[in-house]
This record gives structure tokens, C-alpha cells and sequence, in this order.
């Protein structure tokens, strides 16, 4: 039996996958209440990636790609420009059941978790370049200040880290969450890295 919670949709234009941070401005009453909620509940919402080139809403509900990411705060600061600054670290996989508004506008909804299986690949030659890139990268300095907890027997991590380093548009880290497995995943960073140049 999946495990169904409910808890808060943030849509951007932008994504995060498991194992990654994204730094946000928050200054929407809706998203503040939502924040502050968070931190007093000590659990977090779901940031979903909104769909660009088809109408903005559906029966008055913001047009989201279905599959998105659980996150929590991880860190929180007044920005000097007045604006709240919040951290988020992405946890989860999930599913958006179904969704609905409260009276503040703010986008609330049943998710189910994905539980998902990392299996071992770093000895793999065909996916030896995925590996290699990923510890040159991780031993950047200004990566390294990121504190990202990156488990090299671990496929699924492995791809999302190096997923979120790259610079991969919001669509093709959304295609990425999509996959259902390892192997898949690792196939779509190889033709991305292909396609850098890499």
C-alpha cells in the first residue's frame, strides 16, 4: 500500500531533483504562511514544474507536471533586499494525485512517495564517464562548499547529483525525475553529456 500524504504545491518554473538545493525568494503572503507552517510542522511541500507551452491553468488549477519533487528547508535568511530566503533540499520522487485551493490561494495536494531502488553501477565501463565526471565535479571547491551527499553505489543519487550540477533545463531535469529506473536515467545523463560536448 503507497503511502498518500497532502501537503503543499509550489509551482515554479524551475525544478529540483532528490539530493539537490534550490535557493528561492519567497514573498507571496500564500508561500510565506506556507513556509512558516513548514518549519513549525518540521515537514515539507512539493515543488512542481509548471507546463510552459500549454495554457497556464486547468479548471482554475496552475498546469503542473505530475511528477515533482518533496522538499524540506533546510536554511532561511531575511535577503538583503527585505525578501525571505529559504534553502530547500530536494528528498523525494512524487506523485500528484490530486490537487485542489485553499481560501488563500495556496495550492494544496495528495502525494504519493516513489520508492526508489539505487543499484550499484560504478564499476560498470559503460557508465565509467558518468562516475568520473561526477567525483572531478565533487571535488570543485565551490561545489564541495554545497555539502552534497553524494552515495557513489548508488545509481539513482549518483544521477540526480550529477543531474542538478550540469546545466540541464528544467525540462530535461523533469524528463530525468520521469525515468522509472537507474539504468534509464544514467542512458539520458550520457546523451546529455554527449550533447555538451562531454
Amino acid at each position: 500500500m503507497k503511502e498518500i500524504n497532502t501537503y503543499p504545491v509550489f509551482p515554479l518554473s524551475i525544478n529540483v531533483l532528490p539530493g539537490a538545493y534550490l535557493p528561492l525568494q519567497i514573498f507571496e503572503p500564500r508561500y510565506l504562511d506556507m513556509v512558516k507552517s513548514s518549519l513549525a510542522k518540521e515537514e515539507g511541500f512539493c515543488i512542481a514544474l509548471t507546463k510552459q507551452d500549454e495554457e497556464a491553468y486547468t479548471d482554475e488549477l496552475p498546469n503542473l507536471f505530475e511528477v515533482a519533487t518533496y522538499v524540506e528547508i533546510v536554511d532561511f535568511n531575511q535577503l538583503q533586499n527585505g525578501l525571505l530566503g529559504i534553502t530547500v533540499k530536494g528528498l523525494d520522487k512524487v506523485k500528484i494525485l490530486d490537487r485542489w485551493k485553499q481560501d488563500d490561494e495556496l495550492l494544496l495536494a495528495k502525494i504519493s512517495k516513489f520508492k526508489e531502488l539505487g543499484e550499484d553501477f560504478s564499476e560498470d565501463p559503460a557508465y565509467k564517464e558518468i562516475w568520473s565526471m561526477l567525483t572531478e565535479i565533487s571535488n570543485h571547491p565551490e561545489v564541495k562548499k554545497l555539502n552534497l551527499e553524494i552515495d557513489l553505489k548508488n545509481a539513482i543519487n549518483v544521477s540526480y547529483i550529477l543531474g542538478s550540477l550540469l546545466p540541464l533545463t528544467p525540462i530535461e531535469k523533469q524528463t530525468m525525475l520521469e525515468l522509472e529506473n537507474s539504468l534509464e536515467k544514467l542512458d539520458f545523463l550520457k546523451s546529455i553529456i554527449k550533447k555538451l560536448g562531454g
